[in-house]
C-alpha cells in the first residue's frame, strides 16, 4: 500500500522509485513493490555510519532514535522539477531497479540497463538493484566500474532471497543498508548545498528560465511505463542544477541579500534533516533559518521554515523523545496587522513573544498544546504566503499553497475522528495506517472549520493549474470532506474533478496515440507494451481504473444515482456469504438490489442525476473504460428513462452495442452491461395445458370410505363423489389453487416482459431462477418493440418429485451479462408510496425501514403505504408420473345430438391413456345448461319451500347426463379395460381396478336425459393413479380432468295440457250388487234399479279388477297433447298406493292399470284414471329441503297466514303420493323411441285436495239387513219396508294416530227436498227414531273402530237421506299413552313458521260422512 501524498508528514519521507529491470512478469514485480513498502521504515540506529570524511553530516549516531521513511513510488513527476529546491522531498533521490532471478537475465544486460538508468533519471543520488529470489550469495560481481574509479564500494546488486527462504529482518537489513549509502550521498548533496550563496524561489526569473530550457520535453500525458525503454538522455546534472540552484553574484550584493540567502540554505538543509529521519537538527535549523527570514522579510521561505518547524514538533510528540520547546519565529506585529486585512484570513494570528527574549521553558509540549501550537502556525504560514505575492517573483506556486492547505486539513480532520493529537492520529499521519472508527469525544475542532479550512486551498481560477495539478488538489479537498463527512461538498468537488479530466484525457489519447502511431480512437487498447508490458486495460486489482469507478460511484451515491451501502461496511461478498449461511432471508441480493435502487429514484434533482451520468459516461470513454462506459450508460437509461429524448434514448443504445463489440473485437469477451430497466420482468404464471388439465389435490377423506357398499375398486359413482361439483353443499370462500406440475411432463410457464424505451430490446435467452428439484428449462429468445409488453412461453420439465420454488428468471440481453430478475407485481406504484417526508438531506437517501402498526389503534381504515415493491414467489408441487387421457372417438356424430323430452339416449366415449401409467381412479360428472338457472332460481329468497324442492329434484334427480352402467356391481364393464372380477364389497377392499391401462384404450357409455332448456353440457371424467387400494390411500392424491362437450338438441314431446280430480260417484251399481249382495223379499223391487250398470265405468271398474269400495276411488283426469310433428302413442299407468315398496321402484307397476291412446300431431286426448283415495297421518308435516343446510336460517320473504301454509303443506304431500302411483310413457310409432311424460306439472287446488284425500275420522251410516225387510241395492242405498223395526248402524273409524272424544249427530231428512222446505220439518210424521239423534260418545282410541246403533221405524213410503257428523268435543292425547304433542313446540320450520302451529291447530275439528245412507221406503206387496 503506497503512502498517501498529500500526509501532513510528507515532507519528512524520502521518495524512492522502484523501476523493473530484465525480463519481470507484472504480478511478480508487484508483488516484489509490495515485499518492499513492508519495509519503507528504517530506524537510524540500525544503520550502519559511513566513516568517509565529509560524509557524516547525516550520520545516523547523531538521532539513534530517529526514522527514515521511504516514499516508494513507481511513478516519477517531471512537472515540479523546478519546486525540488523549496520543497526537497519532492525530489527522486534513490532509484531501486527490481529484477526476477526466475527468468534467467543476463547479468551484462542488467548492468547495462542499469546504466541506463543511470542516464535516464541523473538527478537520483544512489541508483541500486535488487534481484529478488535469488541464492543467498549473488554468483556475479555486485560492484560497477564508476564506483571502482571512484574508490568507493557501493552495492549495486543486491540479492533478495525468496520470500519462503528469508526471514523477515533479511529485508530490513538491505533497507539498512540502502540506507546508509543514501545518506553518504545526501551528506554530499548537502555540502553542495551549503557552498551555495542562496536559492532562487521557485517562480523567480532565474528558476522559470532554467525550467523552461530544462525537463519540459516529457509530457505529461505520456504512460509512465513509456520513459523506462526509452533511450533519448535527459537533462544533465549540471544543468539539473543551473535549473535550480544559482552561483554567486557580484560584490555589490548587499549583506540583506546575503543573510535571505543563507536563511535559505538554512532552511534547504534543515528539510535535509527532517527527510533522513534526524528531527531534532532539523529543528534547529529551521528556526534559525526562520529568524533569519523573518528579519529579511522573506515571507515565502519565512512560511516554509513555520510549516517544517510544525511537522518537527508533530514527529517529537509522535517518537515521545524529550525535547525543548523552542522560540518560534512569529511575524513581526507590524505584518501581523498589515495580513488581517488579507481576505485569506479565517481568524487573527496570535501575538508572537518578544523575539529578543531567551526561549521560553514554560511552554508545555504536551500534544494538546503542540496541536493548538499547529493551528496558530497554519494560520500564520497562509498568512506569510499571501504575503509574498506582493513580491515579484517571490509568491508561492498556487499548488504549493494548495498541497500545504490540504496537509494541515488532513492533519485537522485526522484529529477530529480520532479525538485529538494522539498515537492513532500520528500513525496514521506519519506511517499511514488506517483510522480506527471515529471516537470523537470532543466537538473541536469543528466540522465546518475543517471545511472552510480546505477550500481555502481551492484554486482560483481552476484553469490557471495543469490538469495533474488540477486533479491532484481537487481530490485532495474531496478525501478531506470525505473524512469528515461533508459528503454534498465532496460530490462538489468531484464533479469538478470529473469536468477537468475529461478533456485532459482526450488530449493525452490522442497526443498518446499519435507519437505510439496509432488510431486515437484505439485509445491505451492499442498500445502492447509499457514498462511492466501487457495490455493497458488488462487491469489488476489496485489499479487506477479500479479507483476511478470507486470514485465516481461515491459521486453517484452522493447524488441520490445510486443506493447507499448499507452501512458502509458490509461487502457484496460478504452479504453473498451472510445469505448463503442463512436460508431464511426472504429476498435475495438481486431483489435488495431492485428494492435500493427504486427506493433512491425519489431522492435527489432528475436533471442534476442525469447530468452528472453524462459526466461519468464522458469519463469514463475518454480513458477508455469499457467496463464504466457500460455501467454508467445503463445507469443514465435506469435513471432518466422517462426523461430522454427518442434520439438520446437511441444513442445511448447504439453506445452500449459498439462498445460490446469493440471489446469483442479487442478479445474482451466478458466486458457486458447490466440491463438497465429492474422491472424487466413483470410475471411469471403456470399456465394450463392446452390438451390435458394441471392435476387436482385431494385430500384422503374425499375418496369413498372403505366400510361402504361398494368395493374400493369399482369405479366411483358420480352422487358418492365429494370433489366433483355438490350443488347441496355449503360453499365455502374460493381458495387460489395450489400450481401442481407433473414429473417428466413439460410445464409451460408465461413469462411477462416490458419495453418502456424507444428502442428494440433483443432478449437472447430466458430461464427460470427455481430452487428446489432439478428442472429443466428451455431457452428462448425474443425481441421486445418499444414501448411494448410481450408474454413469451418458457417451457420446464420437472425431473424429480418433490417442491420447486419459482423466484425469478434468468434473462441475457445482447450486450448485457445474464442476471437474475425477481417478480414485482405489487408496490410498484408511486402514487402508493409513503408520501410523508420524515428525513431530510443525505439521511433520505438511507433505505427505510418498515414502521410497527400500532395494535392499539384499532383497525386500520386502509392499509399501510407500501414502502418499497414486494417480491412475489411461485411455489409448485410436483408429483409423481400421472396419466394422460385424451378422447379417441365418440359414438356421435360431431359431438351433437337430439333428443325429445322425457327421451333418454346413450353414447359411446372412448378414452385413450397417452401415458404409460395407469388409471385406477375414474369419477365420471356432468354439467349442462340447466344447472345455472336452476341454480339461480334457487338463490331468489322469494320461492316458496314446495317451489325450493322442486328445484332442488331437479337439479339432483333429474339429471342430464348420467354414467350409463349395464351391471354396477363388476368393475371395467360396458367398455372399461379391467377384465378382472371386482364385485363384492367386503372381499374387494383391498382390489385395484385399471380402468385405462397405461397406452390403452377404454370406451364408457353416457345416458342423456331430454329436459326443457337443455341446449348444451359436458362430460367431465375426473382420473388419476393411486397405485394402491384406496382403502389403504393415506395421504393426499391427485387427479386430471378430461373434458368433452356435447350439444343438445330438445324437441317439445308430450305436453301436460289440463289435470283435474273428480269424486267417484258411488250411485252407481254394479253386477255384484245383484249377484253376490243382493237379499230381503223377493217381491221389493225399485223401478229405477239398474241405472248406469251400462256403459263406460262399468267396464272401466271391470278392467281394474276392483275389490273394494268403489267409495274409496276418485277420478284423474289428464288433457295431453301431442307437440311432436309425428304420432305418439301415449300408456297410462296407475298402481295401488299399498303395493309399492321403498326398496324397489318398480314393484306394483306389473299388472297395474294402464289406459292408451295414440295421438296425432297436435291433437289433444283426455285420459280418464281411477285414482285410490290417499290416506296422510300428517299432511301438515314440513316440506323437506334437499339443501336444508342451506336455507337453515333463512327466512321468505313472502308472509303467509297459518291457513295458507297447511294447505300448501297438504297440496305438497298429496301431490307427491299422486305423482308415486300414476306415471306415463310415450312412444312414437314410426322410429319406435320412447320417452317419459313429465307430470310433475301437476298442481293440486285445495278442492283437489278434498277429492283425493280420506278423512281421519271416517263416518258411515247403512241400515241393518233384515231378510224380509231391508235390501241393499247399492253401494249406501237400502230398499226397506214401512211400519218395520229397522236398526240404522254408524261405524266410526279414528285412523289417526291420537284419542278423540267425539260427539255423534245424526240427519235424517226428505231425499230431494231443500232443507227448509216444509215437507222437510213434517219428517216427524214420516220418520220414527228409538232414542237421540245427537250422543256424546266414550273416547275413541287411535285405531279403533266403533259401531253405534240407533232404531227407526219408516211410517210411509218415500226416498229419505240420513246423514252425520262428529265433532271433536275436545283434543285428546296423542297415542294411547295419552301425551299431548309431537315434540315439534316451539320449533321453526325451514321457512320460519313454527312446526306447532301448523301440524296442531287448536280449535274443534268436524268430520261429515262422506257418503248419504239413501232408504227407499216401499209397502209390502
Amino acid at each position: 500500500m503506497s503512502l498517501d501524498t498529500l500526509s501532513y508528514a510528507t515532507p519528512s519521507r524520502i521518495k524512492a522509485l522502484i523501476l523493473p529491470l530484465g525480463r519481470i512478469k507484472r504480478s511478480r514485480f508487484s508483488s516484489f513493490v509490495t515485499r518492499l513498502r513492508g519495509s519503507n521504515i528504517v530506524r537510524l540506529g540500525d544503520v550502519t555510519p559511513d566513516s568517509t570524511p565529509n560524509r557524516t553530516l547525516f550520520s545516523p549516531q547523531g538521532f539513534p532514535s530517529g526514522q527514515l521513511i521511504y516514499d516508494l513510488t513507481v511513478s516519477f513527476d517531471r512537472e515540479h522539477e523546478y519546486l525540488e529546491s523549496f520543497e526537497p522531498y519532492r525530489r527522486t533521490y534513490l532509484i531501486i531497479a527490481v529484477a526476477d532471478h526466475t527468468e534467467s537475465n543476463d547479468p551484462e544486460v542488467l548492468s547495462q540497463q542499469l546504466e541506463e538508468l543511470k542516464f535516464l533519471y541523473p538527478r537520483a543520488l544512489y541508483h541500486t538493484c535488487l534481484v529478488f529470489d535469488s541464492p543467498p550469495i549473488a554468483p556475479d560481481p555486485t560492484e560497477s566500474p564508476r564506483s571502482k574509479n571512484a574508490g568507493e564500494e557501493r552495492l549495486v546488486f543486491i540479492p533478495v532471497p525468496a520470500k519462503r527462504e528469508s526471514r523477515s529482518p533479511s529485508m530490513r537489513t538491505i533497507m539498512c543498508d540502502i540506507t546508509s549509502v543514501l545518506l553518504s550521498e545526501l551528506s554530499g548533496l548537502a555540502r553542495t548545498i551549503q557552498a551555495f550563496p542562496t536559492i532562487d524561489s521557485p517562480l523567480s526569473s532565474e528558476n522559470q528560465a532554467a525550467s523552461a530550457s530544462g525537463g519540459r520535453d516529457h509530457r505529461m500525458s505520456m504512460p509512465v511505463g513509456l520513459g523506462a525503454n526509452l533511450t533519448v538522455a535527459g537533462n544533465t546534472g549540471a544543468a539539473s542544477k543551473r535549473m535550480t540552484m544559482t552561483g554567486f553574484g557580484s560584490a555589490s550584493v548587499s549583506e540583506r541579500t546575503r543573510n535571505k540567502g543563507k536563511g535559505r540554505v538554512n532552511i534547504v538543509i534543515a528539510s535535509l534533516y527532517l527527510l533522513v529521519g534526524r528531527v531534532p537538527d532539523a529543528l534547529k535549523e529551521f528556526v534559525e533559518g526562520g529568524n533569519i527570514a523573518k528579519n529579511n522579510n522573506d515571507h515565502l521561505w519565512h512560511g516554509k521554515a513555520l510549516e517544517g518547524i510544525g511537522i518537527c514538533l508533530a514527529i517529537l510528540v509522535h517518537l515521545k523523545v524529550d525535547f525543548q520547546m523552542p522560540l518560534i519565529p512569529y511575524p513581526t506585529v507590524e505584518v501581523t496587522k498589515t495580513t488581517k486585512s488579507s481576505p485569506s484570513n479565517s481568524k487573527p494570528v496570535t501575538p508572537s513573544p518578544d523575539p529578543g527574549g531567551v526561549p521560553d521553558t514554560a511552554l508545555s509540549t504536551s500534544p494538546a498544546k503542540i496541536n493548538e501550537l499547529l493551528g496558530e502556525l497554519l494560520e500564520t504560514i497562509l498568512n506569510l504566503y499571501t504575503r509574498s505575492a506582493n513580491f515579484a517573483g517571490e509568491s508561492i506556486p498556487q499548488i504549493c499553497f494548495s498541497e500545504t492547505v490540504i496537509r494541515f486539513s488532513k492533519l485537522r480532520a485526522t484529529t477530529y475522528i480520532t479525538g485529538g493529537l494522539n498515537d492513532e492520529c500520528l500513525d496514521h499521519v506519519i506511517f499511514g495506517k488506517p483510522l480506527p472508527p471515529g471516537k470523537n469525544s470532543k466537538i473541536i475542532p469543528y466540522r465546518a472549520e475543517i471545511s472552510t479550512l480546505v477550500m481555502r486551498g481551492y484554486p482560483s481560477p481552476l484553469e490557471s493549474l495543469m490538469v495533474l495539478d488540477a486533479t491532484r488538489v481537487l481530490s485532495g479537498i474531496s478525501s478531506v470532506l470525505g473524512i469528515i463527512g461533508s459528503r454534498r461538498r465532496k460530490a462538489l468537488m468531484t464533479r469538478e474533478l470529473v469536468k477537468i479530466l475529461i478533456p485532459g484525457l482526450i488530449q493525452a489519447r490522442v497526443v498518446g496515440a499519435a507519437e505510439v502511431g496509432v488510431h486515437p480512437a484505439a485509445g491505451l487498447s492499442a498500445i502492447s507494451g509499457g514498462a511492466l508490458g501487457g495490455s493497458p486495460l488488462d487491469l489488476g486489482e489496485g489499479d487506477a481504473e479500479s479507483g476511478v469507478m470507486e470514485l465516481l460511484e461515491d459521486l453517484c451515491r452522493a447524488y441520490g444515482v445510486l443506493p447507499g451501502r448499507g452501512g458502509d461496511s458490509e461487502s457484496p461478498s460478504a452479504a453473498n456469504k451472510k445469505e448463503s449461511r442463512n436460508e431464511g432471508i426472504v429476498s435475495s441480493l438481486a431483489t435488495a438490489e431492485v428494492i435500493a435502487e427504486q427506493e433512491i429514484r425519489a431522492f435527489g434533482w432528475p436533471a442534476l442525476k442525469i447530468h452528472v451520468l453524462r459526466n461519468c459516461t464522458a469519463l469514463c470513454e475518454a480513458l477508455p473504460d469499457f467496463h464504466g462506459v457500460l455501467r454508467f450508460t445503463t445507469q443514465l437509461l435506469r435513471t432518466a428513462d422517462a426523461d430522454l429524448t427518442k434520439e438520446e434514448q437511441m444513442r445511448l443504445s447504439t453506445t452500449i452495442s459498439r462498445t460490446v463489440g469493440a471489446a469483442r473485437k479487442l478479445g474482451l469477451p466478458n466486458v457486458e452491461a447490466d440491463y438497465w430497466d429492474q422491472f424487466l420482468l413483470r410475471d411469471v404464471e403456470v399456465m394450463e395445458n392446452s390438451m390435458w388439465r394441471p392435476p387436482i389435490s385431494h385430500s384422503k377423506n374425499e375418496l369413498m370410505d372403505a366400510d361402504s357398499d361398494t368395493s374400493p375398486s369399482a369405479p366411483i359413482e358420480v352422487d358418492k363423489n365429494p370433489f366433483i361439483y355438490n350443488p347441496f353443499l355449503k360453499k365455502t370462500e374460493a381458495a387460489v389453487a395450489e400450481p401442481v406440475l407433473v414429473k417428466g411432463e413439460a410445464a409451460e410457464f408465461r413469462v411477462t416482459l416490458q419495453n418502456p424505451f424507444e428502442f428494440d430490446v433483443e432478449v437472447e435467452s430466458i430461464t427460470l431462477d427455481a430452487t428446489g428439484v432439478g428442472l429443466e428449462v428451455q431457452k428462448v429468445g425474443v425481441v421486445i418493440n418499444p414501448y411494448r409488453t410481450y408474454q413469451v412461453a418458457v417451457y420446464a420439465t420437472p425431473q424429480q418429485s418433490g417442491s420447486i420454488k419459482v423466484t425469478g428468471c434468468k434473462i441475457k440481453v445482447f450486450g448485457c451479462r445474464e442476471r437474475t430478475f425477481p417478480i414485482f407485481t405489487e408496490g410498484l406504484d408511486n402514487r402508493e408510496r409513503d408520501t410523508k417526508r420524515k428525513r431530510y438531506g443525505l439521511k433520505a437517501a438511507d433505505p427505510k425501514v418498515e414502521r410497527p402498526v400500532s395494535t392499539v389503534s384499532g383497525r386500520l381504515s386502509k392499509p399501510p403505504p407500501q414502502l418499497r415493491p414486494i417480491p412475489k414467489n411461485l411455489d409448485l408441487t410436483v408429483v409423481e408420473s400421472q396419466p394422460l387421457l385424451v378422447v379417441k372417438s365418440t359414438s356421435l356424430s360431431q359431438s351433437a345430438l337430439m333428443v325429445l323430452e322425457g327421451e333418454r339416449r346413450v353414447f359411446n366415449i372412448t378414452f385413450k391413456n397417452l401415458s404409460g401409467t395407469d388409471v385406477d381412479l375414474l369419477v365420471f360428472s356432468f354439467r349442462d345448461s340447466t344447472t345455472g338457472r336452476i341454480q339461480q332460481a334457487l338463490g331468489d329468497k322469494g320461492n316458496s319451500p314446495a317451489e325450493m324442492y322442486e328445484l332442488e329434484l331437479m337439479l339432483a334427480k333429474k339429471r342430464a347426463f348420467v354414467w350409463h352402467r349395464g351391471n354396477k356391481a363388476t368393475p371395467g364393464a360396458n367398455g372399461t379395460s379391467n377384465n378382472s372380477d371386482g364385485g363384492g364389497s367386503g372381499d374387494g377392499a383391498g382390489d385395484r381396478a385399471v380402468f385405462v391401462p397405461g397406452h390403452g384404450v377404454a370406451t364408457f357409455e353416457v345416458e342423456v336425459l331430454g329436459k326443457p332448456g337443455l341446449t348444451h353440457g359436458s362430460v367431465q371424467a375426473d382420473y388419476g393413479h393411486l397405485g394402491i387400494p384406496r382403502n389403504e390411500v393415506t395421504d393426499r392424491f391427485y387427479t386430471r380432468q378430461v373434458v368433452f362437450p356435447v350439444t343438445v338438441t330438445v324437441n317439445a314431446s308430450i305436453e301436460l295440457a289440463r289435470v283435474d280430480f273428480v269424486p267417484f260417484s258411488t250411485d252407481l251399481q254394479f253386477d255384484s250388487f245383484n249377484n253376490t249382495q243382493m237379499n230381503g223379499v223377493g217381491g221389493l223391487k225399485d223401478e229405477q234399479e239398474g241405472v248406469g250398470q251400462k256403459g263406460q265405468f262399468k267396464e272401466l271398474f271391470r278392467r281394474m279388477g276392483l275389490k273394494d269400495d268403489p267409495a274409496q276411488y276418485c277420478l284423474m283426469l289428464l288433457d295431453l297433447r301431442n307437440a311432436w310433428p309425428q304420432a305418439l302413442k301415449i300408456r297410462m299407468n296407475v298402481r295401488d298406493p299399498f303395493s309399492k315398496n321403498s326398496e324397489d321402484p318398480e314393484s306394483g307397476w306389473e299388472g297395474s292399470f294402464y289406459a292408451e291412446d295414440a295421438l296425432q300431431a297436435g291433437h289433444t286426448s283426455r285420459v280418464i284414471l281411477p285414482i285410490k283415495r290417499i290416506f296422510l297421518q300428517n299432511p301438515s308435516h314440513p316440506i323437506p329441503s334437499l339443501s336444508a343446510n342451506q336455507r337453515q336460517f333463512v327466512v321468505s320473504t313472502t308472509k303467509v297466514s297459518v291457513e295458507q301454509e297447511r294447505q300448501s303443506r297438504e297440496s305438497f304431500w298429496y301431490r307427491e303420493e299422486v305423482l308415486d302411483c300414476v306415471r306415463g310413457r310415450w312412444e312414437e310409432i314410426s322410429t319406435g323411441r320412447s320417452g317419459d311424460i313429465e307430470l310433475r306439472g301437476i298442481r293440486l287446488s285445495p278442492r283437489m285436495v278434498e277429492t283425493i284425500r280420506i278423512e281421519d275420522i271416517g263416518v258411515d251410516v247403512s241400515v241393518k239387513q233384515v231378510e224380509e225387510q231391508v235390501r241393499k241395492i247399492g253401494p249406501a242405498k237400502y230398499l226397506v219396508v214401512t211400519d218395520n223395526f229397522l236398526t240404522l248402524v254408524t261405524t266410526l273409524t279414528n285412523r289417526t294416530t291420537r284419542t278423540v272424544i267425539p260427539l255423534l249427530r245424526l240427519l235424517p231428512a226428505l231425499r230431494n227436498q231443500g232443507a227448509n222446505g216444509g215437507v222437510a220439518m213434517d219428517l216427524t210424521r214420516r220418520f220414527a227414531f228409538n232414542g237421540l239423534l245427537q250422543q256424546s260418545l266414550r273416547p275413541l282410541e287411535a285405531g279403533e273402530v266403533r259401531v253405534v246403533e240407533i232404531g227407526f221405524v219408516v211410517l210411509c213410503k218415500g226416498e229419505f237421506e240420513i246423514s252425520a257428523s262428529v265433532e271433536e268435543v275436545r283434543r285428546g292425547g296423542s297415542g294411547r299413552d295419552g301425551a299431548d304433542g309431537d315434540g315439534h313446540e316451539g320449533v321453526l320450520g325451514p321457512d320460519g313458521i313454527p312446526i306447532d302451529v301448523v301440524a296442531k291447530m287448536i280449535g274443534k275439528k268436524t268430520w261429515v260422512s262422506r257418503e248419504m245412507c239413501v232408504v227407499v221406503a216401499r209397502d209390502l206387496e
